[in-house]
């Protein structure tokens, strides 16, 4: 806790002593069981400060240490004032009635020191007393699936729920592990659950608002965050969700006012930053766009978009010295997305040199469609999934030697080091997806499937979904590929990477109703920005369904975005050679044999 904080707190604390009179013990200490009962009553209810007051008092009243430890520990810890809190905690000094709470807040801190080892012994001592609480489980959860143990973490959200069907806490954790393994419309019946329970309660209704708002439910998502404000005019969530809200609408004016009223509460948080320099962008505030997108993309160097936004936003300010050093390893990997060639090659003809740029242009210009990329890329080329420290086995150091021996050709050894590490990290579904990686880049479509589905039963990101998709497709199940996709699409509806990847599935399926109508919704999402390869694929089914406007529309965007790939050309010589302009057409056709990969119309 900041000092001002803790020196407020303490204030406050003095003044509460100062106000009242003296406490003296009453001969049957009820002064004193009295005070004990308003610290517990005010600790159960978040008020570490009042509470701490009520069982200082408590104490001088004669009330034994073992009594309070526990209760004025966890006080302190609302406080933030870790040490006080380890005074009272670390000796163990528990009545009876009491040795659960306290190992239980003993773990909690042992955690907010980062000592995980510590905070175990803590929580097992805790359950010894009579099995734990659900609010202890959940804890162990959330630490578990911290520390990589996923599956471990699923397993501890299932206890939590059977000590408290009810609990709110293991309601929301529960919902939160469905949102991430089985999507967000299934999560909602967790959340409103929980409400049910604790209708007024804070995190639930955070967790609610922004599942409703990421399934596009945008009135009921500002009915519940209008009712966070009610609760709590100083909680930053609903002011954040709801600007996150208006920015997606483009009103980037009020996403800025909303995001001031959470009075810099979020900063330092991931989304935040991400919306902070998205806003700064808006506005032509590079420099401050930099600020804000350089911290995120060092420290989530596998957010592509955070990435891709931070590389604009450096281009834009004048830096294109540092666009180069930091995104040329990525642009000459082979599966670098369009978006990063052109960043690069656009820095290069910012430079002057045109003859570097060329190669970038052209690779970005090449016809892509929707593709997979096993084993993420970080910041400079480096693989980037664990931050775990000093275990042994080092994950980022055997998943970055994972890929040298793919590059080189020896998917053995890839193989070989890859289960090694899934044998060591048995509970961990990032690693699951790693061995998956090494079975699909050797085309085993059986074995990498196996370890996907292990590890979609935690964590299903798009990601995944794309992996999955290209191990059933390299099998020969393309509709199995499809409902996958449409399954998770149906959780997520407003994931534009996900519609654009069914709408080229159903169009090499000849679906071309169902792919027009899917890439016009991912048209229609902001999130998918500027995309010649979708309005080229929404003029080709236009196209097959006659609609002879909307094809010309489509193709000239998609042409004007990049005039030097070959498959939009021929898009737009197929549209005006069915339109009577023949000259125009045999014009373009004649371009596209030109660009190398193209065939002539």
């Amino acid at each position: 806790m900041p000092d001002r904080l803790r020196a407020r707190g303490a204030l406050a604390a003095l003044l509460l002593l100062t106000a009242m009179p003296p406490l003296a013990a009453a001969p049957d200490g009820s002064g004193s069981a009295q005070a004990l009962q308003k610290g517990r009553e005010a600790v159960g209810g978040g008020d570490g400060i009042a509470g701490e007051v009520e069982l200082r008092r408590a104490l001088d009243g004669g009330a034994p240490e073992a009594e309070v430890s526990a209760l004025l520990g966890e006080a302190y810890l609302q406080q933030g004032d870790l040490a006080a809190a380890r005074h009272w905690l670390e000796p163990g000094n528990f009545a009876a009635d009491q040795r659960e709470r306290g190992f239980h807040m003993l773990a909690r801190l042992e955690l907010a020191d980062g000592n995980f080892d510590e905070a175990l012994a803590a929580f097992e001592k805790a359950l010894a007393v009579r099995g734990g609480t659900a609010e202890i489980w959940v804890d162990i959860g959330r630490m578990r699936y911290g520390n990589g143990q996923q599956h471990q973490a699923l397993a501890a959200s299932l206890e939590a729920l059977k000590h408290g069907a009810d609990d709110p806490r293991a309601l929301q954790f529960r919902g939160q592990l469905v949102r991430d393994s089985r999507g967000l419309a299934a999560a909602l019946p967790w959340f409103e659950r929980g409400l049910k329970a604790a209708p007024d309660d804070a995190g639930l209704l955070g967790d609610y608002a922004a599942t409703l708002g990421e399934l596009g439910r945008t009135k009921d998502m500002l009915r519940v965050t209008r009712r966070m404000i009610e609760l709590d005019g100083g909680n930053p969530q609903p002011f954040f969700l709801q600007a996150v809200l208006a920015a997606r609408a483009g009103n980037y004016t009020l996403a800025r006012r909303l995001l001031w009223r959470t009075e810099d509460k979020l900063d330092g948080q991931p989304a935040a930053m991400l919306l902070e320099g998205i806003l700064e962008m808006q506005s032509g505030n590079w420099a401050l766009a930099v600020q804000a997108l350089d911290e995120l993309a060092r420290r989530q160097p596998e957010n592509m978009q955070a990435l891709n936004l931070f590389g604009r936003a450096l281009l834009e300010n004048g830096n294109a010295r540092e666009v180069l050093d930091r995104f040329v390893p990525l642009a000459d990997r082979p599966d670098a997305s369009p978006y990063v060639l052109t960043l690069v090659g656009r820095a290069h003809e910012v430079l002057g040199d045109r003859l570097a740029a060329a190669p970038y242009l052209d690779r970005a210009a090449a016809v892509r469609r929707p593709g997979v990329s096993p084993l993420p890329v970080g910041e400079a080329g480096e693989l980037a999934i664990f931050r775990w420290g000093d275990d042994p086995g080092r994950p980022d150091v055997a998943v970055a030697r994972i890929r040298k021996f793919l590059a080189a050709g020896d998917a053995a050894a890839a193989a070989s080091l890859a289960n090694g590490l899934a044998e060591y990290y048995s509970d961990s579904s990032d690693v699951q997806v790693i061995v998956g990686d090494v079975a699909l880049a050797r085309g085993d479509a059986a074995a990498a499937l196996t370890s996907y589905r292990a590890a979609s039963l935690v964590r299903m990101p798009f990601s995944l979904v794309e992996k999955m998709a290209a191990a059933f497709r390299l099998s020969g199940q393309d509709r199995a590929a499809r409902a996958l996709v449409g399954d998770y699409l149906s959780q997520h509806p407003r994931d534009g990477a996900a519609t654009r990847l069914l709408g080229g599935m159903m169009a090499e399926s000849g679906d071309w109703r169902r792919a027009g109508a899917l890439f016009g919704h991912a048209a229609a999402l902001r999130e998918v920005g500027r995309d010649p390869w979708l309005h080229g694929m929404i003029a080709r089914a236009a196209i097959e369904r006659g609609d002879r406007q909307l094809a010309l529309d489509e193709g000239m965007k998609a042409y004007r975005m990049q005039r030097a790939n070959g498959e939009t050309v021929r898009i737009l010589g197929r549209i005006l050679q069915q339109a009577g302009r023949n000259d125009e057409a045999r014009a373009l056709f004649a371009k596209a044999g030109k660009i190398q990969g193209a065939e002539p119309g």
